[in-house]
């Protein structure tokens, strides 16, 4: 085949780029920006937050653990923000509620509004609408991006990279080492149900028709993932455990399937899985509809544009958590940040739906600086669910608030990198987690 030349529409330089506006990458671009780098964000949707808001889990966990509040930072700030304005329930810290149930309930729209403003302030170039799709890197150093735009290719020149894609696109087109699991965790389609009451008082008449249902093919088992069905009629189980119908945040619908099996690093898989988990939520409102009392009129207001990915490439990075450190609460000299969750893989078998595995009371890990930077790389780092770890304990350092912090650690990072002249792998550990507690942060060993 003979060589081919591409075009490229438009250049720019920055001093960091963020590829991904979720959870972390919006957190990592506000904390560069406001540090004084020059920064742009490169986001695929038109809308920051990720998983909190175009993924439709709108309850950020886990910014408190054993009552008290472990995780600051830009995060955070947006947490009171929204509380402030009447936009945000934060938990009871007084009561004994299971881990989801101690998230911060947010509105997703005004975090929406809320994060453009946090990251217009800090001087952030926003590039939304479009994705990374090649990577100029060599010998452990990325120079470049191109992104796809309506204009045709555009290069994004920078010094420092932060990968928070998710799956870790970018740190793989760059050669990045990476982990992935033979077996994936479910992802989720999110959606909003409207019109719909008080389920009739026979939630053993309606579990035993919905079982008989997935027995006979009629509905498929990951259609109401843990085969849940009386907490999603009856709304207990999700948000603080009221009903549906009291509860406006986590509601009929919201985190309600299981896709499965389904790889958000894979296109083909993405692809499929979100066929299908839209025909999952079609089938459970027309079932809805036929045998609830209270469902007969229920519709779907709105679907996710994304299915939500629990799991799929791991970047390693120059420190690497493992499940066992993470239950016992170790906390690395190194460490930028707290993170609480239990251990908590979602299996394929909604028989046994999750495997859990809980920290000792007072236990809180800490999340090592060397897991957000790139093996091998002197520039490239990584922060979310991405990070450098194992199996289980990505499947608790997976959840939003923890991304949050690796992102506005990342972006400090970053941003004194660039400021000093020393590569990301070289940082000194104990000026960042200074800037970082200056900043706002918790930081494990500075509190």
């Amino acid at each position: 085949m003979p060589e081919q030349t591409v075009k490229i529409a438009r250049e720019f330089d920055y001093d960091v780029v963020v590829c991904g506006g979720g959870t972390a990458g919006f957190c990592a671009a506000v904390a560069a920006g406001r540090a004084g780098a020059k920064t742009a964000v490169i986001e695929r949707f038109g809308v920051f937050g990720g998983t909190m808001t175009v993924g439709g889990v709108n309850a950020p966990a886990l910014f408190h653990a054993h009552g008290k509040r472990i995780i600051g930072g830009i995060g955070w700030e947006l947490m009171e923000d929204l509380h402030k304005r009447g936009y945000a329930t934060m938990p009871p810290l007084d009561q004994g509620l299971r881990h989801p149930q101690m998230s911060v309930e947010i509105n997703a729209f005004e975090a929406e509004v809320a994060i453009d403003r946090m990251v217009k302030d800090a001087g952030v170039d926003i590039f939304f609408h479009q994705t990374v799709v090649y990577c100029n890197s060599g010998n452990g150093h990325v120079s470049s991006v191109l992104i796809n735009s309506s204009e045709g290719l555009i290069r994004i020149n920078g010094k420092v990279f932060i990968d928070c894609t998710g799956d870790g696109n970018v740190a793989v087109m760059a050669g990045a080492d990476y982990e992935i699991s033979d077996e994936l965790q479910p992802g989720s389609l999110n959606s909003i149900f409207m019109n719909w009451g008080k389920a009739a008082d026979d939630p053993e008449k309606t579990v035993e028709k919905f079982l008989k249902d997935v027995e006979s093919g009629v509905l498929d088992p990951h259609d109401v993932w843990g085969l849940y069905v009386d907490a999603l009629v009856s709304g207990h189980g999700r948000g603080r455990g009221e009903p549906a119908w009291k509860n406006y945040t986590i509601n009929v619908g919201n985190n309600l399937n299981h896709v499965y099996p389904f790889n958000g690093a894979d296109s083909r898989s993405r692809t499929e899985g979100e066929i299908e988990g839209r025909k999952s939520i079609a089938r459970i409102v027309h079932w809805l509809n036929e045998n609830v009392q209270g469902f007969e009129n229920t519709y779907i207001a709105s679907v996710s544009p994304v299915v939500s990915a629990r799991e799929s490439r791991r970047i390693m990075g120059n420190a690497y958590i493992t499940g066992e450190e993470y239950v016992r609460g170790y906390c690395p000299e190194d460490s930028v940040c707290y993170s609480f969750y239990p251990i908590d893989v979602h299996r394929g078998s909604e028989d046994a739906p999750l495997d859990n595995e809980y920290q000792d009371e007072g236990k809180v890990p800490g999340i090592p600086f060397g897991a957000l930077t790139a093996k091998g790389f002197d520039n490239l780092m990584m922060a979310g669910r991405i990070i450098s770890g194992d199996r289980r304990a990505q499947s608790a350092f997976r959840v939003q608030a923890t991304c949050m912090a690796t992102g506005e650690a990342a972006g400090t990072a970053a941003a004194m990198s660039v400021k000093t002249g020393v590569s990301v792998d070289k940082l000194d550990i104990n000026e960042l987690r200074e800037v970082l507690k200056e900043n706002g942060m918790i930081v494990p060993g500075l509190e």
